[in-house]
């Protein structure tokens, strides 16, 4: 018989044991979500940061993209894309938004452009440093996400450029898009689904949100993986301090960087036809005027018909054709990324039969 000191002795030790399980199964299945919660937890020490600025400013439609390592074979498919379906006689000025610790490699992944495509595109890292860090993220974003509020003293001699998102895949030449005018707007896009609401329960949300931003309409709310960007106007009117004071007002910015734009340009915003910015999420919805109105609130009937025939630009926003073989268009990125140098790496790592 065991005296009651080992029992005791036994019984501290398996509960220490049964303890250090439990918390081995919770970080593994719950890690990644704790560290982001942890981390917004401090978000209000945001840094605003000084990134470097564009070196090389030839003549050219200026681009913007920012990503990181854990996006870089996408970047490579979305500016393959870019430069695919460039006219002879256009030629892109790329400016890639990174962290500080995007690796060599991953730069000279994408680098191989430049010397496919050399005719029209010069391709240069800009290198963002410690902006944005402690900032509010969510889901699969990261800091990354806020990088294009800085075009303006990053692009500091342009007048204005492009920027897109990397689960982009550009159809047609950008230039017509590029020299669109603005009707002296300082930024361009297309509608959101946030602009609409399908049910009485999503219009109070849509209510509640724009009390929560401080705007009084959502009728020009765009979305932000893809816009044209009137730098002038935007240096003129000081609007990165002006991101800046929002994003230290409202920590946790239901659409990050897409909520920022939103509120800070209210009334400066052009919104462009669907076609430049067709976002797969929204046909996964019943068709064109079938659910409940809620598309055609948004969209033209003609409008919404011409991106769904004929897109400019398909945006992967929502499910990822490199994680779901059903979304729409999902042929379409797997066709340029079999276009790269990279195909196999890309091929093996998503596990795909396409």
């Amino acid at each position: 018989m065991r005296s009651s000191k080992e029992k005791k002795k036994y019984f501290i030790f398996f509960t220490l044991i049964i303890t250090c399980v439990f918390f081995l199964l919770i970080t593994l299945l719950f890690g990644e979500k704790i560290f982001k919660k942890v981390k917004n937890s401090i978000r209000g020490n945001m840094v605003w940061g000084t990134p470097d600025v564009e070196k090389n400013t030839v003549d050219a439609i200026a681009v913007i993209v920012s990503t990181d390592d854990g996006y870089a074979l996408q970047t490579l498919v979305t500016l393959t894309s870019l430069l695919d379906n460039a006219y002879d006689d256009t030629f892109y000025k790329i400016n890639i938004l990174v962290p500080s610790k995007f690796t060599d490699e991953n730069k000279n992944k994408i680098l191989t452009l430049q010397n496919i495509y050399k005719k029209n595109c010069d391709i240069e890292f800009i290198n963002m440093k410690d902006c944005f860090t402690n900032s509010y993220i969510s889901k699969h974003f990261t800091e990354v996400v806020y990088y294009r509020l800085r075009a303006p003293s990053i692009l500091k001699t342009r007048k204005k450029c492009i920027y897109m998102d990397v689960d982009i895949i550009v159809k047609k030449d950008l230039s017509y898009v590029y020299n669109c005018d603005l009707q002296g707007k300082w930024v361009a896009g297309v509608a959101d689904a946030v602009r609409s609401f399908k049910n009485e329960e999503e219009k109070q949300k849509r209510e509640v949100y724009k009390k929560q931003i401080g705007i009084g309409t959502l009728e020009e709310y765009i979305n932000s993986g893809f816009l044209i960007l009137d730098l002038e106007s935007l240096r003129k009117n000081n609007v990165e301090d002006k991101f800046k004071s929002f994003l230290e007002k409202h920590k946790d910015p239901a659409q990050h960087d897409q909520t920022t734009i939103n509120v800070v340009c209210f009334g400066n915003i052009f919104t462009l036809p669907f076609e430049y910015n067709t976002q797969m999420y929204m046909f996964s919805v019943k068709p064109y005027g079938e659910d409940e109105k809620k598309i055609s609130t948004i969209f033209k009937k003609e409008e919404w018909e011409k991106a769904w025939k004929d897109p400019t630009i398909i945006h992967f926003a929502g499910e990822k054709p490199w994680k779901d073989p059903s979304v729409y268009f999902v042929e379409e990125w797997w066709k340029i990324a079999r276009k790269t140098l990279y195909w196999e790496e890309i091929s093996k790592k998503y596990r795909v039969s396409q």
